[in-house]
């Protein structure tokens, strides 16, 4: 009696690099920031990146394995680094790739993931650094900025804004790597909120 033979069915695997994973992975405040510095600065070493950002190397190494498994980062190359070889990554998805889309829901869901995150080590930071009694909340060398304010502007006002942080964004983007430079938090947040005003007779 002949056997039957077994038709092998082969799993789909399931692609690292999908738009779907990228959404997810660049939720991280950190590794947007990893991503969002490739993007600006060009290839760089996770030593370079760290020095960048004021992180440590082994704080970004899983964050940059994240990054590049979903390939929103890409090895491009390697350069003598003491006495062994570092990995030079580059940017692996342009920006628009992974812009907010409304009409997405997994990312919808993972820019609030990444607001919330934000906002969260945004007052963190900002409250640590309160507490320390040194911030300069004054004058044109003020190196500490908190402002906060629920207004009503009309859409000249808001593009005028609007023109204002992407000055800001091109500036922050340059990121100067010298002695001579400092690490600061730039968060900036701008959104429509509910109107509750009503008139009383």
């Amino acid at each position: 009696m002949a056997k039957k033979s077994k038709k092998k069915t082969s799993k789909k695997r399931s692609t690292a690099g999908s738009k779907t994973d990228q959404h997810k992975v660049v939720a991280s405040p950190v590794r947007r920031e990893i991503w969002s510095f490739l993007r600006s600065q060009g290839p760089h070493t996770v030593s370079e990146i760290a020095r960048g950002l004021g992180r440590s190397q082994t704080s970004l190494y899983a964050h940059i394995k994240m990054l590049d498994r979903s390939g929103v980062i890409k090895p491009t190359g390697s350069k003598r680094s003491g006495k062994r070889h570092a990995t030079i990554y580059s940017s692996g998805v342009a920006e628009n790739k992974l812009a907010y889309d409304p009409k997405n829901k997994l990312s919808v869901k993972a820019a609030a993931r990444y607001a919330t995150a934000l906002l969260r080590r945004a007052n963190r930071e900002m409250t640590e650094h309160l507490a320390e009694g040194a911030a300069g909340l004054k004058g044109k060398n003020r190196d500490t900025t908190l402002l906060g304010s629920r207004t009503r502007l009309t859409k000249k006002q808001l593009s005028e804004i609007n023109a204002h942080i992407d000055a800001i964004e091109k500036i922050v983007a340059k990121s100067d790597s010298s002695d001579s430079s400092e690490i600061y938090s730039v968060n900036i947040a701008v959104y429509p909120v509910e109107d509750n005003f009503y008139y009383e007779d």
